[in-house]
């Protein structure tokens, strides 16, 4: 039995130290893979990273998501490389042309950012977002983002950060043609790098400038600062900056019609972009030469240059681009009168732009429809899409005035109704008073004379309320009468109660003017919404009034411009000479109001003499508007007026020079015109 005890003892001995033996092996073995595994994961992220850096994007963002899948699988995480991944995710796609999927990777590296409190990611991360909302063209949103980078760059007080902030709300303001604010950024952000002696970040300042005065029709500004830019690039041995200058500076030849030394200047940056062998300045350029051949009338040479741009963007993907170069190419082929190849390459560029929702392309292509279809004589078609044209021309309204807008139609449907329920209320007590009326007839048999002279009081009574209901019926009928005038003229408000619509029409003798505020911008933001909307409601109802005198028609108002018209939809063989005392009368009422008011304002006012066509847009908002080339070549001769100044075209200037005083101007560029005469009115 000892020895049985002894031999136990020691087979348990033996087995414990198998066990310990086995577990430190277990342990150990764990210990070995749980490294293998996370060196595997670090792998996958530098792997990932080179990837990007050769630009392999689509393979860069399948191993930062394989990284992503090991990474936060496990029981710990390195947050600054998953923000970072998540991050990189979202530029590929943003590189790879696909911006809503760029979208969904920014907010989630967003959220990483925000639970570990990177402030200085989470400005970038708005900002790229913002750059991925503006190649949409949702530039509202775009700018949203890039106020909130701005906001978080301020904070942490980072000049460098903010110099690009100030540069981003730069670029949407030049997307929306509000220019003098576009320069006011752009300016900020050229001397925060002045500051920071940042040489290369002040070319591009100043490229942006020239970009934006470019877009101004104000091309010798344009051109000196793309020269300033191009100086210190090239000081600086910026090769790859130099091609792009001077595309930039062959575009400001180009649209003062020097096509020839354009062309010289587009040559000299494609080569280099060849030899930098950058394919989307390769393709820019190449669009460019076409948009230089087409003005040329050189329509061959220039679809050649357009197709080579095409092809080049085509095999990128950028869609974009795609559709700016299609749309390109349909208004060549409408130059030369191939209506029906127009017709098919605009039909490309809208699909595209409509399914990456680039909203400003697609607003262009609608006008260009309605100019298309114009040409081939369809009016009805040409009036149909200048509808698409304005519905999405009134999605970039401010948020303050579709606020305004909606409280007024709030408020107007809110009488309605009170309206309603007071009728439906007197009809309820008439008819209780009916039945009331016959109970007594039915349960009295004495007192007939009392019944009669109850009945007779009863009928005045219901008589009284019927004259009443039917005054306050009349009163909502002129109500709504009125209502319809003051937003149609009253020939065209006449059919549509007759006949329920009315046909779009040309009017070969009208006589256009637009009067703008000048600063607008800037003192909109110095004052009060309601301060704002009452001085403007001031102005446009004094405006109405005068107008109104002159025999002349209101037809709409944008924001702070104001646009009138004579000779439709009555015409009259005073066209011009009623707007133009309108005009007077309107500048000589800015100028009483001045002296009157703690606020002075300023304005342009241009006129122009032509034909348009008019018609009723929309089904239940009626809005009368009227478009054509005249309409632009007003609104162009607006802009290039003085402060206070009324600016005439040659067409009207014939036609009134025997009544009214002129200084003559001279010739002026005129975007998408030419050179224009024109003549400032002596009040």
């Amino acid at each position: 039995m000892g020895n049985l005890e002894a031999s136990n003892s020691k087979t348990l001995s033996i087995n414990c130290f198998i066990l310990l033996i086995g577990g430190f092996i277990l342990a150990f073995s764990q210990s070995l893979f749980a490294t293998v595994d996370e060196n595997d994961t670090t792998s996958l992220y530098y792997q990932a990273g080179k990837l990007f850096e050769a630009a392999k994007y689509q393979e860069s963002l399948d191993t930062y998501k394989a990284f992503l899948d090991k990474e936060l699988s496990g029981l710990t995480h390195d947050w600054v490389k998953v923000s970072e991944s998540q991050s990189n995710i979202g530029i590929c796609y943003y590189l790879m042309n696909n911006y809503r999927e760029a979208i969904t990777w920014y907010e989630q590296a967003l959220e990483t950012d925000r639970k570990t409190g990177a402030l200085e990611n989470i400005a970038t991360r708005y900002s790229n977002m913002g750059l991925a909302y503006k190649k949409l063209g949702l530039y509202d949103k775009a700018s949203d983002y890039y106020k909130q980078a701005l906001a978080m760059d301020e904070q942490q007080k980072d000049s460098g950060n903010i110099a690009k902030s100030y540069n981003n709300l730069g670029s949407i303001y030049d997307s929306w043609g509000r220019y003098d604010s576009a320069i006011f950024y752009y300016d900020r952000s050229l001397k925060l790098k002045e500051a920071l002696q940042d040489s290369a970040g002040m070319a591009i300042s100043l490229n942006n400038i020239g970009i934006v005065y470019k877009s101004w029709g104000k091309y010798d500004a344009a051109t000196e600062y793309f020269e300033e830019a191009l100086k210190i690039d090239r000081s600086l041995g910026k090769t790859k900056e130099i091609p792009k200058r001077l595309n930039n500076i062959g575009l400001t030849y180009n649209l003062r019609k020097e096509y020839d030394k354009a062309l010289n200047i587009f040559m000299e940056a494609l080569n280099l972009s060849i030899d930098e062998n950058n394919k989307e300045l390769i393709a820019s350029v190449y669009s460019n030469m076409g948009s230089s051949y087409m003005n040329l009338k050189q329509y061959d040479e220039a679809i050649r240059y357009q197709e080579l741009a095409l092809e080049i963007y085509e095999e990128s993907g950028n869609q974009s681009n795609m559709a700016t170069v299609l749309a390109s190419l349909s208004d060549i082929y409408k130059q030369k009168g191939d209506y029906k190849q127009a017709m098919s390459l605009l039909s490309r560029s809208t699909n595209i732009s409509e399914e990456i929702s680039m909203r400003n392309q697609s607003k262009k292509n609608y006008l260009a429809y309605s100019e298309l279809y114009t040409a081939m004589g369809n009016f009805s078609e040409a009036l149909n899409y200048y509808k698409k044209y304005v519905a999405i021309k009134d999605t970039l309204y401010t948020e303050e005035i579709h606020k305004q807008i909606a409280g007024f139609e709030v408020r107007y449907e809110t009488e309605k109704k009170d309206n309603e329920i007071t009728l439906l209320k007197q009809n309820q007590e008439i008819q209780d008073l009916s039945i009331k009326k016959e109970r007594i007839v039915r349960n009295s048999l004495i007192g007939l004379m009392a019944l009669i002279l109850i009945l007779a009081g009863v009928i005045y009574w219901s008589l009284q309320q019927k004259r009443i209901k039917n005054r306050v019926i009349a009163s909502e009928k002129a109500k709504s009468d009125q209502l319809l005038q003051n937003i149609l003229p009253a020939s065209i408000a006449h059919d549509l109660k007759e006949k329920g619509k009315t046909e779009p029409k040309l009017y070969e003798n009208v006589t256009v003017c637009f009067t703008d505020m000048v600063g607008f911008t800037e003192m909109a933001a110095l004052m009060k919404p309601k301060k704002l909307i009452d001085e403007l409601n001031n102005i446009f109802t004094a405006f109405d009034d005068i107008v109104g005198r002159h025999q002349c028609e209101r037809i709409k108002t944008i924001g702070d411009s104001y646009m009138a018209v004579c000779g439709l939809p009555d015409e009259n063989a005073g066209h011009a000479e009623n707007i133009l005392r309108a005009a007077t009368e309107m500048v000589h009422y800015i100028e009483r109001k001045n002296m009157e008011s703690d606020v002075a304002w300023l304005m342009r006012v241009g006129v122009h003499s032509g034909s348009v066509i008019a018609g009723v847009v929309g089904t239940r908002k009626y809005l009368y508007d009227v478009f054509g080339d005249t309409i632009n070549t007003a609104s162009r001769l607006e802009s290039a007026s003085e402060p206070m100044r009324i600016n005439v075209s040659e067409n009207t200037y014939e036609l009134v020079k025997d009544i009214f005083k002129f200084e003559t101007r001279g010739q002026f560029d005129v975007k998408g015109k030419g050179k224009i005469s024109m003549y400032f009115l002596k009040a």
